[in-house]
């Protein structure tokens, strides 16, 4: 039995941290072999990724003593305190000095990271250096510390924690709904893939919220409608159904032009999509949105899927242009110059080379980067298109599935893809 049980997920740095543990029990062992144990640990990342949670399983894992650090008081007596609380730890090695949050030490940012409470820290790590005393620190943003604090020598080990992979998420969802009651219809690989990336503080609010739903309608257990809502409304805002609200042709189009974004993204990476609502990410909007439960490959592949809602909708609706495309266009535009003017996707000759000491590009350069921009938008709308058109039995049933449910989730995805012949396209 590990201390380290209490986190779900996160083996590769449960098995460092073990590691690290290990090294401190059994001191002579590595010894022998001339390794030294590591001088600090750093866990990093997002707030509400359990960085605290893993610290704390360390120190106990640990078998150590440990002297807690938190700003909790002015800058004078904080400073004051941990300077004491080094002291102390000196005096009682082995053991172990936790800075909790340590990017909120001081209200610093990237551009000053000199604060009197980062000094402070720095000069009691080299004071109990040869002390045997091991610095354990978290913090949600790095780039907030001083270099000179966070290198190797004071912070030999720096862990970034990351938001639960696929795997860990779901291990996690059910973790979280052991203790509550839940029907059998609830999949939870659906709630995985429309919730990935999400931290573990977040996961935890929405199952709970769908808990509070199931009770106040005096359910007999937690329903998959129940997280389906709760997703809506704590991820994408979309707890008002406008839906009601939009006349059936404008209802369509908004089905279609999700359908366009569901069916590029899958025909070009199956399995990517976990989630599709034509639920408004906007209080005072209508229209839907697909969710990404996996990364696409490439520019390419990114701006031919910004664009297919716009070609859908205009598939079906030629005199008119599809409106409600804007961010989706500007996406694409934002990504096509990029790669023109940074990876020199059309040739060194298109390349932004302006620096700090030549700021200004020319009003030539900008005109040939610009005419090339708005020429690979109409290409790749082109070829969008192409995709939506060799694919239109797949289109056709993911808008009127759109339709009449209002959310797909990832098996409904699968259910659809399985069921039409896919036409795949090389990009």
């Amino acid at each position: 039995m590990s201390a380290f049980d209490k986190v779900i997920g996160y083996e590769s740095i449960k098995n460092e941290l073990l590691q690290i543990c290990d090294m401190i029990q059994n001191r002579d062992v590595y010894e022998e072999f001339g390794a030294r144990l590591p001088q600090g640990v750093l866990l990093h990342g997002d707030p509400g990724l359990g960085k605290t949670l893993m610290a704390k399983c360390f120190i106990e894992e640990s078998g150590l003593p440990a002297y807690v650090v938190r700003r909790n008081m002015g800058s004078d007596d904080f400073i004051g305190n941990i300077t004491e609380t080094f002291q102390k730890a000196r005096e009682n090695a082995p053991c172990i000095v936790f800075l909790d949050d340590m990017d909120k030490f001081a209200n610093e940012d990237s551009g000053h990271r000199d604060a009197e409470e980062y000094v402070a820290v720095q000069s009691g790590i080299d004071e109990v250096k040869d002390c045997d005393v091991f610095v354990l620190a978290t913090a949600n943003n790095i780039r907030k510390l001083p270099f000179s604090l966070v290198r190797s020598g004071r912070f030999d080990r720096k862990i970034q924690v990351e938001c639960p992979s696929d795997k860990d998420a779901e291990k996690i969802i059910a973790h979280y709904l052991s203790d509550k009651k839940v029907s059998k219809s609830v999949n939870k690989e659906d709630l995985a893939k429309m919730i990935s990336y999400s931290s573990c503080a977040e996961l935890e609010t929405i199952l709970n919220e769908a808990a509070i739903y199931a009770a106040y309608r005096r359910k007999q257990s937690i329903e998959m409608e129940d997280l389906v809502k709760s997703v809506l409304k704590t991820q994408y805002d979309g707890s008002r159904d406008k839906c009601t609200e939009t006349s059936s042709e404008e209802l369509e189009k908004i089905a279609l032009h999700e359908a366009g974004h569901l069916v590029v993204s899958e025909v070009l990476s199956p399995g990517s999509v976990g989630l599709a609502s034509l639920h408004s990410t906007s209080r005072n909007e209508t229209g839907g949105f697909i969710h990404r439960c996996r990364d696409v490959s490439g520019r390419s592949h990114y701006v031919l899927i910004a664009l297919a809602g716009k070609a859908a909708v205009e598939l079906y609706y030629a005199d008119t242009s599809a409106d409600g495309c804007k961010d989706d266009i500007l996406r694409a535009y934002d990504a096509i110059r990029d790669g023109i003017s940074e990876d020199a996707t059309h040739g060194f000759g298109l390349v932004d080379i302006s620096t700090k000491k030549f700021p200004e590009t020319t009003e030539n350069y900008k005109a040939r980067n610009e005419a090339v921009t708005h020429a690979e938008l109409e290409r790749y709308m082109l070829k969008s298109r192409v995709i939506l058109l060799k694919n239109r039995s797949f289109l056709e049933k993911a808008a009127e599935a759109l339709m009449g449910k209002g959310t797909l989730l990832y098996s409904d995805i699968r259910a659809i893809r399985d069921s039409v012949t896919i036409t795949d396209m090389a990009v």
